[in-house]
């Protein structure tokens, strides 16, 4: 099976932006005050590890990024 990771998704209406290394593992980006913060997340639990399927299917209020969100975020 072709490796389809790392996947970029966004969170309308919000400054989070995320960048998936695997079925159970991503980056977080937030932006508070102006200032670029990032969370490595691990999926241990079940909840954790659909959000993340969520994210990958574009569910909910998650959205592909533009090529340009990527290089801002994660280069």
């Amino acid at each position: 099976m072709e490796n389809i990771f790392p996947i970029y998704r966004k969170l309308d209406g919000f400054a989070r932006f995320y960048k998936i290394e695997s079925a159970d593992l991503f980056v977080e980006v937030t932006i508070v005050q102006g200032k670029i913060q990032y969370q490595t997340i691990q999926a241990i639990q079940f909840p954790e590890k659909l959000r993340i399927q969520d994210m990958i299917s574009c569910s909910f209020n998650y959205t592909a990024m533009s090529l340009e969100e990527i290089e801002t975020y994660f280069q």
